[in-house]
């Protein structure tokens, strides 16, 4: 895996509300209902350098939650939202996938 092609998330901060992707181990996953009562996801995924909270809603679920089952390291494409507070951000998810491989 080249790690070169992911942005790394502890960088996340200098992308915010703009589309990245992550590469990393899912170490914490929960499965919830929106409020609409359809399935999402949330996941929390490492790499080298942090950690971050994924939200997978309900679209994003349907088409890639297989992935979240699959492959233990995964690649995440999102949108990094910052909190109301300024005191961190998440990844809105609208892909989900293995790693590529070299």
């Amino acid at each position: 895996m080249d790690w070169r092609t992911y942005c790394p998330i502890s960088e996340l901060h200098h992308y915010k509300n703009q589309r990245v992707t992550i590469c990393g181990l899912i170490i914490v996953s929960r499965s919830h209902l929106q409020q609409d009562g359809q399935p999402m996801k949330f996941i929390s995924i490492c790499d080298r350098t942090g950690i971050v909270e994924c939200e997978i809603f309900a679209a994003a679920y349907r088409a890639h939650g297989l992935a979240t089952v699959r492959h233990p390291v995964v690649q995440v494409t999102g949108d990094v939202k910052p909190f109301d507070n300024g005191q961190g951000f998440t990844l809105d998810v609208w892909r989900v996938a293995g790693p590529r491989v070299l």
